[in-house]
């Protein structure tokens, strides 16, 4: 894709030299990744950011990414991933939810719960 050619062109020390464009291919090449379903590419897509990205913020993009792509995979670790990045932003979570019988009937209530809503009036 359009990314992965301009991540190609990138020199070696690409993430000292060039971070900003760096970090725009890579995040926008793993959104990519995980929209066509190439999981091997996106792992290491975000393995780059998440190595070598200069603060949380410039990682939150991917890591919402990685929690996207593991909910199509393994739920619960897409909910431990979300909840330490979670933690991360200061949000403070209970022993309790972070066990799989809580976190399924915690999701299964907030479905519940947004049922009655359109997807308009959620937006």
């Amino acid at each position: 894709n359009f990314f992965d050619n301009g991540i190609s062109f990138l020199r070696k020390g690409h993430w000292q030299t060039e971070y900003d464009l760096s970090l725009k291919l890579f995040v926008n090449a793993a959104k990519c990744a995980l929209f066509i379903g190439n999981i091997v590419s996106l792992k290491y897509l975000s393995q780059q950011v998440l190595s070598f990205g200069n603060s949380f913020e410039d990682k939150l993009e991917v890591l919402y990414i990685t929690v996207s792509a593991l909910a199509r995979i393994e739920t619960h670790q897409a909910v431990e991933k979300a909840i330490s990045v979670l933690s991360h932003l200061g949000e403070v979570f209970s022993e309790s939810h972070s066990e799989p019988g809580n976190i399924k009937l915690l999701i299964e209530q907030t479905k519940f719960m947004l049922n009655k809503y359109t997807d308009k009036s959620l937006l």
